[in-house]
């Protein structure tokens, strides 16, 4: 256990002073604060009631998802790769440290960092609104509850494939193809486009906006609470998919070795 956490602080530190996280990060809480929870002076203030803040805050999580998740894979993609590129792995191997320990802690110690900024900036706003009076006590549950169901499972979930598909791909190749998939596989329209937007595979957090927070404003949701919790299942089982197939990768690099 003493190396599993060794390797989740090193990587957790590694990851949360990197100049490209806090600049990706505060370019996207400025533009969320002020277009989001702030918005022009001409616009109408935003004045919440107990029987608003839960589409809010679902609709305030879905709306995180669309930049968020993509800063977080883009930046995750060199964390492992990087491994193998200094020679770092190959001292790894020299240790008693095991695949398994080293793939997770790796994980955990990325998404971690990841999700920290983003909980702390949403407590922070979520509490301004609700010192203002324009929000009741309760929706820094329900935000809460949308970081939690929404904001997690697309960062963990786009952190998996972003640790393991730079080690069989040039990095810029997949930073590019992920960001193209993020936007193809979350927000096209099924009906017009092939895509996998809509199905359990949709780490954007759609079918959790209609299952668990009612959707959008006006519009009538096309999920239930059964889809919403089979697709957090089937992220969390994709999840899990990704790192068993990097343990047999990195083993079978090692017995190649």
């Amino acid at each position: 256990m003493s190396r599993f956490f060794g390797v989740l602080r090193h990587e957790f530190n590694m990851s949360i002073r990197r100049p490209g996280l806090w600049i990706a990060y505060g370019l996207l809480f400025v533009f969320y604060t002020l277009s989001v929870f702030w918005q022009s002076p001409t616009a109408s203030k935003i004045v919440l009631t107990e029987n608003d803040v839960l589409q809010f805050a679902g609709r305030m999580g879905f709306t995180f998802n669309l930049f968020l998740p993509v800063a977080a894979g883009i930046l995750a993609a060199d964390r492992m790769q990087r491994d193998f590129r200094l020679g770092v792995r190959e001292l790894q191997l020299s240790t008693p440290l095991r695949v398994m320990v080293y793939i997770l802690a790796k994980y955990l110690g990325v998404t971690f960092a990841f999700l920290l900024p983003i909980l702390i900036w949403i407590l922070i706003t979520t509490s301004v609104l609700i010192l203002q009076g324009t929000a009741p006590l309760s929706l820094l549950y329900t935000m809460s509850l949308a970081f939690f169901s929404m904001t997690l499972p697309a960062i963990a979930f786009v952190t998996a494939f972003s640790l393991a598909c730079p080690l069989i791909m040039p990095l810029r190749v997949y930073q590019i193809l992920f960001t193209g998939y993020w936007f193809w596989g979350n927000y096209l329209n099924r009906d017009e486009f092939p895509t996998l937007s809509g199905t359990y595979l949709t780490p954007g957090g759609m079918l959790v906006l209609d299952g668990f927070f009612g959707g959008f404003a006006g519009s009538t949701p096309l999920y239930t609470s059964t889809d919403a919790t089979l697709s957090l299942i089937t992220l969390g089982l994709s999840i899990l998919a990704v790192i068993l197939t990097l343990k047999f990768y990195l083993e079978h690099q090692v017995r190649r070795a």
